[in-house]
């Protein structure tokens, strides 16, 4: 399918930092329990979103200055803040990973 306008600001983390996700974030009791189920997850949202001519902009995640946004911002580290995060950092073309 042919791409259109479409754009999904998707978190792309490290796996060097995932325990550091799981410790800080609210609702890891809803995050896989390792990188690799993740990893496997997010591969497969990615190629799904891309069947549908949805173009993902993956966004690296450092999961410290993340924290610290939150901590400015009052937000819980959480689903939602994750993804709020992610599309802060696409709007301003920061950590976009080819």
């Amino acid at each position: 399918m042919a791409k259109n306008n479409r754009n999904i600001a998707l978190a792309w983390y490290r796996q060097d930092q995932w325990q550091l996700l799981l410790d800080y974030s609210t609702d890891s009791d809803k995050l896989e329990h390792t990188y690799q189920e993740w990893l496997e997850h997010a591969e497969e949202k990615v190629n799904d979103m891309d069947t549908d001519g949805i173009n993902v902009i993956k966004v690296g995640i450092n999961i410290e200055e993340m924290k610290k946004w939150c901590e400015r911002h009052k937000k819980p580290i959480d689903g939602h803040t994750r993804s709020e995060y992610a599309v802060f950092l696409a709007q301003n073309n920061l950590n976009i990973l080819q």
